[in-house]
This record gives C-alpha cells, sequence and structure tokens, in this order.
C-alpha cells in the first residue's frame, strides 16, 4: 500500500515537472503562456513555434495529449509550383483563459478561442469559438453554451456515480466502498460532512474554490449511507 502511494507520488510529481518544463521551453520561445496552464503527456504536444510572438495561451488551460497548434502552413508551396510566386501564410492563435481540449485537437493560424470553453476529443478549430462554449468536431462547431451543458453534466453525473457502483457489485460481486469513490466524492460530501470523510482530498482537489463550494455546494446524497441505500434500490 505504502509503495502504491509513493509510486502515485512520483509520477505525478514527474508528470507536473514535464509539464512545466515543455511550456517553459515554449515561453522561452516567444509564446505567451499563462499561469495555471497543463500540458499532458508533454512530448505529444506541438506547438507552432516559426513565429512565437503569434502563439497567446491564457491562465489555466489544459493542454491535452496530441494536441497541435499551427500559425502557418506551407501550402503556397503550390502557388509556388503554379504560378512561381511564393505567397506566405500565417496568423495569430490566441487562446482564453479557462478553456479545456480533449485529447487529439487542432488548433489552425487565424483562431480565436474565448474564455471558458470545452474543446472535444479530436476537434479541428478551423474557426473562432466565442468564450463561454462547447465546440466539438471536423471542423469544431460550437454545440451549447457552457452553462447549459454544466446543467446538464450536473443532472448525468447522478446518473453515472450510481451505474459505477453498480458496475462494482455485479462485476467484483462485492458491495462498493469509500476507496471506489476518490473522484466521486461530490455525489455524497458537502460543506457541512467533508470532515466526515478525511481520506478524500476534497481542500487539494478544490483549491482555492474550496470555500465557495464549501458554502454553496448541494451533495445529491446526504451522506455514503444514503447513497448505497440508493444503488441498492436501484440494483
Amino acid at each position: 500500500m505504502f509503495f502504491n502511494r509513493l509510486y502515485k507520488y512520483v509520477e505525478k510529481k514527474m508528470a507536473s515537472r514535464n509539464s512545466e518544463t515543455i511550456l517553459n521551453y515554449y515561453r522561452k520561445k516567444g509564446c505567451s503562456i499563462g499561469k495555471g496552464t497543463v500540458a499532458i503527456d508533454s512530448k505529444s504536444i506541438v506547438i507552432d513555434v516559426t513565429r512565437p510572438s503569434l502563439v497567446t495561451i491564457g491562465d489555466n488551460v489544459l493542454l491535452h495529449r496530441g494536441i497541435k497548434i499551427l500559425t502557418h502552413d506551407y501550402s503556397s508551396r503550390v502557388f509556388l509550383n503554379l504560378y512561381h510566386e511564393f505567397v506566405p501564410s500565417h496568423g495569430r492563435v490566441t487562446i482564453g483563459n479557462n478553456v479545456w481540449f480533449g485529447e487529439n485537437c487542432t488548433v489552425l493560424k487565424s483562431v480565436s478561442i474565448g474564455d471558458n470553453c470545452i474543446i472535444g476529443y479530436g476537434s479541428l478549430v478551423t474557426k473562432d469559438i466565442p468564450a463561454n462554449s462547447v465546440a466539438v468536431g471536423i471542423p469544431a462547431r460550437v454545440i451549447c453554451s457552457i452553462g447549459d451543458y454544466y446543467k446538464k453534466r450536473r443532472k448525468q453525473y447522478v446518473e453515472e456515480v450510481i451505474d459505477y457502483a453498480i458496475s462494482i457489485r455485479d462485476r467484483y460481486k462485492r458491495a462498493p466502498v469509500l476507496e471506489d469513490f476518490v473522484d466521486d466524492f461530490p455525489s455524497f460530501i458537502n460543506g457541512e460532512n467533508y470532515k466526515d470523510y478525511p481520506m478524500f482530498p476534497v481542500q487539494q482537489r478544490l483549491k482555492d474554490n474550496f470555500e465557495l463550494w464549501r458554502l454553496n455546494h448541494v451533495s445529491e446524497f446526504k451522506n455514503f449511507e444514503e447513497f448505497i441505500k440508493e444503488v441498492e434500490r436501484r440494483s
């Protein structure tokens, strides 16, 4: 148990270090990258530094594995061979604050993504995405506002965590236990009972948002026991 925890701790530290290393590399190249931004699987991330002054990435952006941010293309090669003229092509890429990218996204030149956006898995961003939007697809298009998606996820999440608990009973032939729900604490932990669950990293996970969460979060179930009763009722 101790060695598993130690391994996970070292793994997290190394991942954090690798993220900062690659982001600092791009900063030194001349890109503007804000505080709190994270790079997942730094070796798979590509940011075009042919013209680094064209790259602006805000605070608290999650750059997932496989992301590519391009400020130019070389399509002018066709013009060169056909018209014997060299016509470069480049443009700014601006990514706002609090933007999350799914894996394997590509952002092309001359694109601006506003604050508080979610860009879905595998999306190809060819046009501007307004702030407070959820966008997905090839090419990426806005499918809803971040507010609408938040409300939808709040409802879906309750069903998801219950189904997860049922899957534990079905697969492993045992009752779900607290340790199974490290990431699912919001369903039964709130500002009044969080001290009853010291094994959950509530404050660490919520960071600067903890006090507001403590005052405002209403959990679907009053405690873990109530949650399990609902799971048993549906099993």
